[in-house]
C-alpha cells in the first residue's frame, strides 16, 4: 500500500520540523513548502492525499492560498477548512 502523502506549508523551521517529525513517525510521506506560491505549485505537481497550511505565510496568507487551491482544477482536492 502507498505512503499516503501530505503538503505541510509552513514558514516557521522549528514547526515544520517537529509537523514533519511526527508525520513521518505514522509513516506518512512529506513533501514541504515553506511559502504559499511554492506549497500551490507543489499541490498541482504532487496531489497529496491532506495539506497543512499556516495562515499567517510571507507573501500569500494561508486563507488566499486556500481560496486559490479550491479553484485550481489541477488540485484534486476535498477540503476542510479548520478556523
Amino acid at each position: 500500500m502507498a505512503k499516503k502523502k501530505i503538503l505541510v506549508i509552513e514558514d516557521n523551521t522549528l514547526n515544520l520540523k517537529l509537523v514533519r517529525s511526527l508525520l513521518m513517525l505514522e509513516d506518512y510521506q512529506v513533501v514541504e513548502a515553506d511559502n504559499a506560491e511554492t506549497g500551490i505549485e507543489l499541490a498541482k505537481e504532487q496531489q497529496p492525499d491532506l495539506i497543512l497550511m499556516d495562515i499567517q505565510l510571507p507573501g500569500m496568507d494561508g486563507l488566499s492560498a486556500t481560496r486559490k487551491l479550491k479553484t485550481d482544477p489541477e488540485v484534486k482536492l476535498g477540503f476542510a477548512v479548520s478556523k
